[in-house]
């Protein structure tokens, strides 16, 4: 498991241990990690993996920043955990191989995105050599504030919803919008609706999902239609049929 974990000599310790405590102590590992809370939180992790510890050597060594730093960690105990959890309840099996190469490129990843605005980060899950790469991705639906998409390599990624500006239905595919990338998401538009609508994202056309907090100006146009300018400053056509709604929830204080 080591070579996988080569880039990131500070999380080899941690990595190797906790999937082999997954492995040989499942009962115990459900206790310790899987019952704590629902979601992993900023307070689970400095509770359980002591980040503070870790962290100055991965800022010095990585010649990072503080918050460049935790960020780095806490998505690698993010992707470790998962895995770890997915081995304890026979959803997912991977060799030790296979997981030493899964460890090793989501910190490639990881690096890699360190490179993009903060806004703008995700957290990567490949999809070479994980034979149960579906039990993964089961994983990945079960944090509400993402979504599954793939860029056009085919590399499946987790992405921030709150980095989200808008979602489009084109022909039989539907892609996500972000200030500097898109991703295909593999589900249909009306799916996708039932999983964002909790964070702020509402109908602009039959083919466009958008999300309320990123929508800079509302420019009315005739025919009862509205041109909205995003953050990246790309503007969309919100058609009559919704305008009004948006305009509604725009002027919605608790927004």
């Amino acid at each position: 498991m080591e070579a996988g974990l080569k880039m990131f000599p500070p999380f080899k310790g941690y990595g190797i241990k906790t999937i082999q405590f997954a492995i040989d102590e499942p009962e115990l590992y459900r206790i310790h990690f899987m019952c704590q809370c629902d979601m992993f939180t900023s307070d689970f992790f400095n509770e359980r993996v002591e980040i503070e510890k870790i962290l100055p050597y991965v800022r010095d060594s990585l010649e990072l920043n503080n918050q460049d730093a935790r960020w780095l960690i806490t998505n690698m105990v993010i992707y470790t955990l998962g895995i770890g959890s997915l081995l304890v309840n026979s959803t997912c099996i991977m060799s030790v191989e296979e997981i030493s190469r899964s460890l090793g490129s989501v910190c490639r990843g990881l690096m890699m995105q360190l490179e993009a605005p903060e806004d703008e980060r995700v957290e990567t899950i490949p999809d070479q050599n994980i034979k149960e790469l579906g039990r993964i991705e089961e994983y990945v639906k079960g944090k509400k504030n993402m979504i599954i998409g793939y860029n056009a390599d085919r590399e499946m990624f987790q992405i921030r919803l709150d980095a989200v500006l808008y979602f489009e239905a084109v022909g039989e595919k539907v892609f996500a919008y972000t200030k500097q990338h898109v991703y295909e998401i593999r589900q249909r538009l009306y799916q996708v609706e039932e999983q964002v609508k909790p964070f702020a994202f509402i109908r602009a056309s039959k083919s466009l999902l958008v999300s309320i907090k990123k929508i800079s100006s509302v420019i009315p146009e005739s025919g009862g239609r509205g041109r909205l300018r995003m953050m990246n400053g790309e503007t969309i056509i919100a058609s009559r049929a919704y305008y009004k709604e948006i305009i509604d929830t725009l002027k919605d204080p608790v927004l």
